[in-house]
């Protein structure tokens, strides 16, 4: 009987004292599932984050070759532009050197017409 006694008398101690470790067991369950859900939360905002920087990256990638091809394309017509005004200039210069050196010509031409002959020279000399 006295142990009996003595067990229901202890028995109340242990009842609270393992109440007690399955409520501490469950509020630290509970605590470690809030922080495995929150830990998840952040690395899925993290994940959000790489992924939109990911994107804002490819995004600045495609723009950035884009401005190149442009870039590129300005430049060739403006080399294309370039050359046909230097070819169109050349020839323009062409044309009036052209013209110049028919003035030339027509010139030389005249100065020699009014030049005496080289035997009208030699006979002049002579005095015949």
């Amino acid at each position: 009987m006295e142990l009996i006694d003595q067990i229901r008398f202890n028995l109340p101690d242990e009842i609270k004292q393992a109440n007690w470790t399955v409520s501490e067991q469950q509020r630290i369950m509970t605590e470690a599932h809030a922080e495995a859900a929150r830990t998840m939360s952040r690395a899925n905002e993290r994940a959000e984050e790489a992924a939109s920087e990911h994107e804002i990256l490819r995004r600045a990638e495609r723009h950035s070759a884009q401005v190149v091809k442009d870039a590129q394309a300005k430049g060739d017509q403006i080399i294309r532009e370039a050359e046909a005004y230097a070819l169109e200039q050349l020839k323009q210069l062409e044309a009036h050197l052209g013209r110049t050196l028919q003035t030339v010509r027509r010139g030389v031409e005249a100065l020699q017409a009014n030049q005496p002959q080289p035997q009208e020279t030699a006979d002049q000399a002579t005095g015949s």
